[in-house]
């Protein structure tokens, strides 16, 4: 039984047999294949590290898809930290601790993305410390993963980073021209969402090869390329040449470059700065006195939840690293958990003066 919050990939199911190797990620992806095929034997936890878009979260799946018909029966766990945490929160509440502890510590394998987000959330991050424990003496596998290795992780307990460290770290890098041309050729042949079997197949190998030279970064950003030559193409009805392809690719890139919805993360910076009485460049300093670090860690919340930014993106905005952000936003999201009002009325007076500001 597989149990995964984690967002289902759009087009195909994220399997091994969907995933693209090549030299920068090869060794991960026959770690987590090995990890797969022999649970709680080898490389337990394996660790998976990479930017954003660059597989380690198909790499979960395709663990735990593995893992299912294999385990008798027992409940793979695929989850992201936020949603342990709130599981944990809720259970807590509840008094239910006994059937969280159960389900965890029993699972035939944990499979966790996105660790950093238990960043100050000292009970939580404790309770996954005892749950890490169970299951390594019960010989299930577990699986962690996040944009940052363990000893580059902030805000967390001593006893989950001791954890962390033990594991077998693996990155995956990002894709070099000829893994990207070879995950282009796969989304081809699948075709764009949606369309059917007189898309698949249309777009000629000069045009891919173009593609997978000029786009350089995610495999989203390369899928983004892709359905936006179908749709170039369709649009004009003509062929996708490899002219209109470099002409994709430039777009692309630059979209890349420029965080989402520039205009609503100029508004939601300024309506924070506002509320709290800060310019930018101290919003953005070194200053810890309490009211800045606040609104700080309130940007990096809302720039998150509101605008759509990456932990990354976020932190080129604030000139803080990714861990630094994802601590800020655990600890504006650990008070919302907790009923904290004042923050709730804050969060409100804030998003109200943003979207007046957007809409303007």
């Amino acid at each position: 039984m597989l149990h995964t919050p984690l967002p289902a990939a759009v087009c195909t199911p994220e399997t091994f047999r969907t995933f693209v190797t090549g030299p920068p990620n090869a060794v991960a992806y026959n770690a987590a294949l090995s990890v797969a095929r022999s649970p709680g034997s080898v490389y337990n936890p394996l660790y998976l590290s990479s930017g954003p878009g660059l597989g380690k979260s198909h790499l979960l799946h395709a663990i735990g898809a593995y893992l299912v018909p294999r385990l008798n029966g027992a409940e793979v766990i695929v989850v992201s930290a936020e949603v342990f945490c709130r599981e944990f929160g809720a259970y807590l509440q509840r008094g239910h601790m006994l059937v969280f502890r159960r389900r965890y510590r029993r699972a035939g394998a944990l499979l966790l993305d996105d660790v950093a987000l238990l960043a100050g959330r000292d009970a939580a991050a404790e309770e996954l410390v005892h749950t890490l424990d169970a299951l390594r003496e019960a010989n299930r596998q577990i699986v962690l993963a996040d944009e940052q290795g363990p000893s580059a992780l902030r805000g967390l307990s001593d006893r989950l980073r001791s954890r962390l460290e033990a594991s077998l770290v693996m990155t995956l890098g990002a894709p070099d021209e000829a893994t990207r041309c070879a995950i282009l050729r796969q989304k081809c042949q699948q075709g764009p969402e949606g369309a059917g079997a007189r898309a698949r197949g249309e777009v000629p190998e000069e045009a891919l090869a173009v593609l997978g030279a000029r786009v350089r970064g995610s495999v989203r950003d390369l899928e983004a390329a892709l359905a936006s030559l179908w749709a170039e193409a369709a649009a004009r009805g003509s062929p996708a040449t490899a002219a209109l392809a470099a002409q994709v690719a430039a777009e692309i890139n630059r979209a890349a470059r420029q965080p989402r919805g520039r205009t609503q993360v100029e508004a939601v910076l300024q309506a924070i700065c506002d509320y709290y009485g800060v310019s930018r460049p101290l919003l953005v300093s070194k200053s810890r006195e309490m009211t800045v670090a606040q609104a700080r860690q309130v940007a990096m919340y809302l720039l998150r939840e509101d605008a759509g930014l990456s932990a990354t993106q976020v932190g080129q905005e604030l000139a803080r690293d990714h861990s630094t952000v994802l601590h800020g936003h655990a600890r504006i999201a650990s008070a919302l958990e907790g009923g904290d009002a004042i923050m709730t009325v804050v969060l409100e007076s804030i998003r109200k003066s943003a979207l007046q500001r957007d809409s303007a």
